[in-house]
């Protein structure tokens, strides 16, 4: 009789022995994400190696759900510690340029203080700054290279992937998952407060609304374990976080879902587990005999996925805050309006780019609400003038120099407008691509102006 209370009971050692040694494994969509953001080319090797062992073995699996997630968000993750990398240097090297601004409003204001005598402090700077250049090469040499990863993966989901539901199937999914999220039924009734969740997704044959992405991969493993010749036990290897997925004790993970380990017990007789990376990777060099992992690796995917975890809340909790200012900021349309999104790449890297492509998709993609899609676009303008900003100001910087040459009275009224531009860098931004354009013309005009007085009639 107690094996109806098993989701509370647990299992004995030998019943996690028997489930490690006959279970198959199936791998959540943000562990195959994280491949890209490890630090740590062990981490990446030592989870890649695990993963390869077990599809050598016949016992990987990966639901279509999982693999249809991976598909529609590897790309904006393909380059996360690139681009981190890259903002590090960035937001450093403008401590030098923060001071030697400093140093000029100085020498403006207070003619008689002799600047000269700090400039010391600009020499160190400069030092500093290619150290720090030389630094950043070296972390973004050491790793691993984003497009390898992706074709690993694809040689690691070949031929493991399940077949996808057809459209009646989600459909009554989704009229169950209604139900039972009124309930807080889990998997996936944490997702009905995340408004970015109300949006649909099509491919293929089939639609789904995202709400229910994390039914669909339950229902998927539970055929999974009852449709096989020889019903199956299922491993579950997920960086999910939410109570919809374990129980936890505060912030603390405490244990799988009770609710998940008996519901998968009563439904296909089979036992029903799950692990985070880093526990997987550490029960998996005992329970799996997998002697090619180390003591070491184990330690260092450990750091990594936690490093990971503090990072992605931060960046969680930064971006939603970035995101509720974008709906309450009083955006200037006219400026916006006025916007060459063009010219505005110009002053960015290759990544960052990327990235800002990335989110102008996300703003207009098919699955953003419309109401919405005006609200991510002038966020995804948001955070391109800021990652920006410090190579707007140096090239604003660079023209009012060449333009003072040629007309001091106009270097004069721009310096004016500038002590009343806003602090905010989004919206400073927005004005000194203008003055830069501006300037810009202007220097083509007077250039154009004195080749012809130079012409001979």
């Amino acid at each position: 009789m107690l094996h109806q209370f098993k989701g509370f009971i647990g299992y004995s050692k030998e019943e996690y022995k028997e489930l490690w040694a006959s279970a198959l494994f199936v791998v959540d969509t943000n562990v195959l994400l994280n491949f890209y953001k490890y630090t740590s080319k062990e981490s990446t090797k030592s989870l890649m190696d695990i993963l390869k062992f077990l599809k050598n073995a016949g016992r990987l699996w990966i639901p279509h759900q999982v693999a249809l997630e991976y598909f529609f968000n590897y790309e904006t993750n393909m380059f996360k510690q690139h681009e981190g990398y890259n903002l590090l240097g960035s937001e450093l090297k403008k401590l030098k340029d923060s001071a030697e601004k400093t140093l000029r409003s100085v020498q403006s204001e207070h003619p008689y203080i002799v600047t000269d005598k700090f400039q010391f402090f600009i020499e160190n700077m400069e030092q500093s700054n290619a150290q720090l250049q030389e630094k950043l090469d070296k972390e973004l040499a050491e790793l691993s290279d984003s497009n390898s990863i992706q074709d690993e993966l694809l040689i690691l989901l070949n031929g493991v992937v399940g077949e996808p539901y057809s459209q009646e199937r989600i459909d009554v999914i989704e009229k169950d998952g209604k139900n039972r999220y009124k309930l807080s039924v889990p998997p996936g009734f944490k997702d009905i407060v995340d408004k970015k969740k109300e949006s649909f997704r099509t491919y293929g044959d089939f639609r789904y609304q995202q709400l229910y992405g994390d039914l669909i991969v339950w229902h998927q493993m539970l055929d999974k374990a009852k449709l096989e010749d020889k019903l199956t036990p299922i491993i579950f290897i997920t960086e999910e976080k939410k109570e919809d997925w374990w129980e936890k004790d505060g912030s603390k993970v405490k244990r799988p879902h009770p609710q998940l380990i008996q519901e998968f017990i009563n439904k296909t007789s089979q036992k029903f587990y799950m692990y985070r990376t880093e526990n997987f990777v550490r029960y998996a060099k005992d329970y799996l005999e997998a002697d090619f992992i180390t003591d070491e690796q184990v330690e260092n995917v450990t750091k990594d996925v936690e490093h990971i975890r503090r990072s992605e809340e931060k960046e969680s909790s930064d971006l939603e805050k970035e995101y509720a200012e974008a709906i309450h900021r009083d955006i200037d349309k006219v400026k916006l309006k006025k916007l060459d999104i063009g010219k505005l790449m110009e002053f960015m890297s290759e990544e960052e780019k990327e990235t800002f492509r990335k989110r102008l998709d996300i703003a207009f993609s098919i699955d953003t609400h419309p109401g919405l899609a005006n609200t991510k676009y002038n966020h995804a303008i948001d955070w391109a003038v800021k990652v920006s900003i410090n190579q707007l100001e140096n090239r604003l910087r660079n023209l009012l120099r060449e333009l003072a040459i040629k007309d001091n009275e106009k270097v004069q009224s721009y310096l004016s407008q500038l002590d009343s531009i806003p602090k905010n860098n989004a919206d400073k931004g927005l004005i000194l691509l203008e003055y830069i354009k501006e300037i810009e013309n202007t220097l083509k005009q007077i250039a154009f102006q004195e080749a012809m007085d130079d012409l001979p009639f």
